[in-house]
């Protein structure tokens, strides 16, 4: 080895030193020393890449590592490659550095999580799944592979192996709060009220501080219809000592429960304070739902357009963002605007079917777009589109109880009760609800 590759290795050395003791100047003036005297070793380019990841520069963080692998073609350094992909927000350019590192024999747990991350900000679950469980299989010790592997299982409504999962977790990291609350959530999801009670409150007994443990907690009770004592439990949240932490999710469930008792004032305030303690990143489209429906219960179309409107303007395409286009043109409709309220049901519904050509299991987006048709007394499309619905998810209440409108609305009174027949079937609370209405 000639003398000016030791000198730019040695130059490399320190310069990594330097970035782990965050001297990041002297760090780059090492490596841009080295690379003078040597440029074609691939040490420096790596580091470089290093640096700008640590500092924040992925893209030039990216373009090091690219100059690296002109010289030699690393595993990890193609999966170095990866993460700064990945964090200059290109998880698709990401992969290919990813499976290039596989190809190369690189098959790091860190990376098999990473590429399971990325197919998981895809929103692409049955591949983020493939590899979150190759990572937990290199390393099942590793707690925070099986929180993201019960995350994804959770979302495929794999419950019953999400449910294995997070007993394991519970039981082999017993000081990891996160195994308590995935197995709340879990509880709840599947309706056990007596048993996501009793576990919900073993959880907060060993963790008698932690403010999310609690939530979950006050969130059971709720959910099983005892509102008093909900109330009670979020009086005695107020002293936890970290319970300025989850404040604003304490006023939202307080906010739901103040709703279920009609006191529909008190709730819209409720609203209004916990989206006054957003930070300047955050935005909390549940909170801004529960209110516009709050509105228009209250027959205050106005406040609901401006709210929903909100949700909108974020532009994030979740079940909140799906919704508000369509309160948008029925507050409007409500307000008596109806050509403003055309306009908006005719952009709504091409919305809507951007969003199934993108994404054919955005089935929300099929039920408000049906809805939109109905409204804008398109029946005989609205009937088609519930046609298609009822083939792909029969099992779906809202199918018939749109349908059951649409032959309201056109004097078929005997199809309508067939089809509130059909929906009791699938929710059976449905009935109380629409024998209050005079259904």
């Amino acid at each position: 080895m000639d003398q000016a590759t030791l000198m730019a290795q040695d130059l490399n050395q320190q310069a990594a030193t330097l970035i782990k003791a965050g001297n990041f100047e002297a760090a780059k003036e090492k490596i841009e020393k080295a690379i003078d005297i040597e440029p074609m070793l691939m040490d420096s380019y790596k580091n470089y890449g290093d640096l700008c990841m640590t500092t924040g520069a992925y893209k030039e963080a990216k373009s090091n590592y690219k100059r690296a692998l002109l010289i030699e073609k690393s595993g990890y350094v193609y999966f170095l490659c990866g993460n700064a992909c990945f964090m200059d927000d290109d998880p698709h350019e990401g992969l290919e550095y990813y499976n290039l590192a596989l190809s190369a024999g690189y098959d790091n747990e860190d990376m098999l999580l990473f590429m399971g991350m990325a197919y998981e900000h895809l929103n692409n679950d049955q591949m983020a799944l493939r590899y979150f469980q190759k990572a937990y299989t290199k390393n099942p010790s590793r707690s925070d592979i099986k929180i993201k592997k019960i995350s994804v299982l959770v979302r495929l409504n794999l419950l019953e192996d999400a449910e294995v999962a997070v007993d394991d977790l519970v039981l082999n990291d017993p000081e990891l709060f996160d195994g308590y609350h995935m197995k709340n959530t879990l509880l709840i999801n599947q309706k056990r009220w007596e048993e996501a009670e009793e576990f919900a409150k073993k959880a907060i007994d060993r963790f008698p501080e932690d403010p999310d443990l609690y939530y979950d907690y006050v969130q059971i009770i709720a959910l099983k219809g005892e509102l008093d004592k909900a109330a009670s439990l979020l009086e005695n949240a107020k002293r936890l000592k970290y319970y300025e932490e989850a404040k604003s999710r304490f006023i939202q469930i307080e906010a739901q429960i103040v709703a279920e008792k009609n006191d529909l004032d008190k709730a819209i305030a409720l609203c209004k304070e916990c989206i006054a303690l957003e930070k300047e990143d955050e935005f909390n489209g549940e909170v801004r739902f529960l209110m516009v429906n709050l509105c228009m219960v209250k027959k205050d179309f106005q406040t609901a357009f401006d709210v929903a409107t909100e949700i909108v303007e974020t532009k994030v395409q979740n079940s909140y963002y799906f919704a508000a286009l369509y309160y948008r043109a029925f507050c409007l409709k409500n307000m008596g605007r109806k050509e403003e309220a055309d306009a908006v049901y005719q952009e709504a519904v091409s919305l809507f079917r951007l969003a199934t050509l993108k994404s054919p299991e955005a089935f929300d987006a099929y039920l408000y777009r049906a809805m939109c048709l109905k409204d804008m007394e398109q029946y005989d499309e609205a009937l088609e589109l519930l046609e298609f619905m009822e083939g792909i998810g029969a099992d779906v209440a809202e199918i018939y109880t749109i349908r059951a409108d649409i032959y309201k609305q056109t004097g078929k009174d005997a199809l309508r009760r067939e089809e509130l027949e059909k929906a009791y079937k699938i929710k059976p609370e449905l009935r109380a609800i629409f024998a209050e209405s005079g259904e």
